[in-house]
């Protein structure tokens, strides 16, 4: 237990700062009884830049008894370098609003880079909890670790990879890749009865006002919670957050009978930015973070933004057409100028988050996996002729999707003995590995490694994530196990270490 919430738990910090500690976990909702806490779903910060970082949080109003809309809550928030809230460097006034289901979100500027900052909230006579959260360095950095995630199933089981990330302390952001939420019903993909965990609503979430409740629900988990606390977040979305395979223009798991998929995908967008500590900007998803002279982190959007309708796992046609688009022409010009300019700039590691798995994992023929960048095959080529032809050096693609672990070198041609980059894979946090799925699929992952060469670590069996450690010489994956998603746990065990050193781009 680290020492804020032993604090919190003891009563030890001021009663003002401290009084939610607990209480906010007790109701899943959107509105609160009166005289109750109204902060239900914690706190959270979010994209983390030199002088800034966003500042989220929900006050759950108290409904009105005529059955009208509640009415907008002042909310003022703080934020400052002392845990218990005095002498704060900034302070100020928000308004939770029903237009934005009560969210809050603040982008606290006037900071300083590299340094740690505690923030919170105060409404209706009410304080949150206290937030943790740490701005981006600059300059010289001699080391920076993130935790890597993506995949987290609700009903399918436990949230231990965010309660061991609640745990570290010394992360400097934790990066979510995706399928935060999942769209389906309870018993669809998987039946959280039995332990407690049934995803409200308890059908497909299609309208507004469902995903806002299963982002509601996600807020509430305690493990979660625990970890929006403790660490700035940086995330994108996947497909879940709106529906299974969703493409630019629809999505396998949405059909005529639901409505307009333009509709549905626009409920998801908004509750996402609604619930989610994203600074929003005119490019959506796409955005960078520089962390010193040490590392630049790109996130992509391979999903909603330019992608093209996936085809089946035996249409190699499809899959090599030239003008088959992922990224979609303007965010991919804008990822290719973004390496340009991150090489010429000295920096050394250039960090991609992204959803979908990047590197080969067959032959190349059928079948292969339609929903990655084997999918997409000119794209994908591209991405690799822009990094060779401009040198660009030391790139770490991060990536999630897939309910496993992988480690990757990334050549040019399947069958070439090059590589230009790195790929690390996280596994699922709560969602089943594939391994555990069919006997095929364990021995495909299993052998992987012995059948590609660039494959130097694969793992279909275990939950779990990945911790990133860069220094100027090399950087390390540390793929963290978290043991069977069902029992309630908050200690893992090493998978797989790998690293990369400085110009190389191999993985050892």
């Amino acid at each position: 237990m680290d020492r804020r919430r032993f604090l919190m738990m003891s009563g030890l910090l001021p009663a003002g700062l401290a009084g939610s500690g607990c209480a906010v976990r007790m109701q899943v909702g959107a509105s609160a009884a009166v005289g109750e806490n109204p902060f239900q779903h914690g706190v959270a910060s979010g994209d983390p830049l030199p002088d800034r970082v966003i500042l989220w949080t929900r006050v759950s109003p108290v409904l009105p008894a005529d059955g009208s809309s509640a009415p907008d809550i002042s909310v003022e928030w703080w934020i400052g370098a002392r845990e218990d809230g005095r002498s704060p460097l900034r302070t100020g006034r928000a308004s939770a609003e029903a237009a934005r289901d009560f969210t809050v979100k603040v982008d606290a500027a006037g900071l300083e880079p590299g340094q740690r900052y505690y923030y919170g909230f105060t409404a209706a006579g009410h304080a949150s909890r206290v937030g943790r959260t740490r701005t981006a360095p600059a300059g010289a950095v001699e080391r920076l670790r993130f935790a890597v995630t993506s995949c987290a199933n609700y009903p399918q089981g436990y949230f231990n990879a965010y309660r061991e990330i609640a745990d570290t302390d010394d992360l400097q952001a934790v990066l979510s890749l995706g399928d935060y939420i999942y769209e389906y019903g309870n018993g669809t993909y998987g039946d959280g009865a039995a332990i407690g965990r049934v995803p409200q609503p308890v059908h497909e979430i299609i309208t507004l006002r469902d995903y806002r409740l299963r982002h509601a629900q996600h807020k509430a988990e305690t493990d979660l919670q625990d970890a929006h606390a403790q660490h700035p977040w940086i995330v994108v979305w996947d497909d879940h957050e709106s529906a299974n395979n969703a493409w630019n223009g629809g999505a396998e798991n949405h059909d005529d009978s639901e409505g307009s998929w333009s509709e549905r995908r626009a409920a998801a967008v908004q509750a996402y930015y609604e619930w989610m500590p994203i600074r929003e900007v005119p490019t959506g998803l796409y955005r960078s973070f520089r962390f010193g002279e040490l590392a630049d982190l790109v996130m992509l959007d391979t999903r909603l933004e330019g992608r093209d309708e996936q085809g089946a796992a035996d249409d190699v046609t499809l899959a090599t057409a030239p003008e088959r688009q992922l990224l979609g022409p303007i965010q991919e010009a804008n990822f290719f100028a973004h390496l340009t300019s991150t090489q010429q700039a000295g920096v050394r590691w250039k960090l991609v988050g992204q959803q979908v798995v990047f590197a080969p994992w067959t032959d190349g023929k059928s079948p292969f996996n339609p929903d990655s960048w084997d999918g997409y095959r000119a794209a994908r080529q591209r991405v690799l002729e822009h990094i060779d032809a401009h040198a660009v050096s030391d790139v770490v693609i991060l990536t999630g999707d897939v309910h496993s672990a992988w480690g990757m070198e990334v050549p040019t041609t399947l069958d070439g003995d090059d590589s230009l980059a790195i790929e690390l894979v996280a596994p699922a946090v709560s969602s089943p590995p594939i391994g555990q799925a069919s006997e095929s699929l364990r021995k495909m992952v299993e052998n992987a490694p012995a059948q590609r060469g660039h494959v130097k670590f694969a793992d279909g069996m275990n939950n779990g994530y990945v911790l990133v450690d860069l220094d100027a010489q090399r950087a390390r994956a540390e793929w963290r196990f978290t043991g069977p998603r069902d029992v309630r746990t908050s200690v893992s065990t090493l998978g797989a270490a790998l690293e990369s050193r400085s110009g190389s781009s191999r993985l050892s």
